[in-house]
């Protein structure tokens, strides 16, 4: 016989431990309505997941655009420089009164050329004269910068220090 409330609560404490220990957990299957909800409610989270993630694309294809400037010529001709000796200008198109090359005035372009180690100092463009016609104004052109020149047919216009062979150099246009 036990003694003391004590000993009574210890005793029923390690029946009740030994007991629930013995019990194994018996799971029930799931009825098919609750499958059948649980799976519907799994597929409806993976389409709203994917939904705001990506509600679409679109893929854009290659194209290309009309050329900004063009030209008959590959091959310019040159005008005469304006001063034999020292400080001038000479005039380049395709010939004549052709242009060197026309611009629709809808983009920008950009020129790639090298005047170094030469006797030319500076490249316009200016709108296109005769090729004996003296150049004055125009557009400044820099190697590697774009432009968009307006709408309009135009000449280069070189300008160059000494005296001496002016050399011959390309100038590339890009868009």
């Amino acid at each position: 016989m036990k003694h003391s409330l004590k000993e009574l609560g210890s005793e029923l404490s390690h029946r009740r431990a030994t007991e629930g220990m013995a019990k194994e957990r018996v799971r029930r299957p799931l009825r098919r309505e609750t499958k059948m909800a649980v799976g519907m409610a799994i597929v409806l989270a993976l389409a709203m997941v994917v939904a705001a993630v990506t509600l679409f694309t679109h893929t854009f294809p290659a194209g290309t655009t009309g050329s900004h400037v063009t030209t008959t010529c590959t091959t310019l001709t040159m005008g005469t420089p304006s001063v034999p000796a020292g400080s001038g200008t000479v005039r380049f198109n395709c010939g004549a009164t052709t242009p060197a090359f026309v611009a629709d005035g809808s983009g920008p372009v950009t020129p790639t050329f090298s005047l170094g180690g030469t006797l030319y100092t500076g490249l316009t463009i200016v709108a296109s004269a005769a090729i004996g016609t003296s150049c004055t104004g125009g557009t400044a052109l820099t190697s590697g910068t774009g432009l968009t020149p307006p709408a309009g047919s135009y000449d280069y216009c070189a300008s160059y220090t000494g005296a001496g062979v002016l050399p011959g150099f390309t100038l590339t246009w890009s868009q």
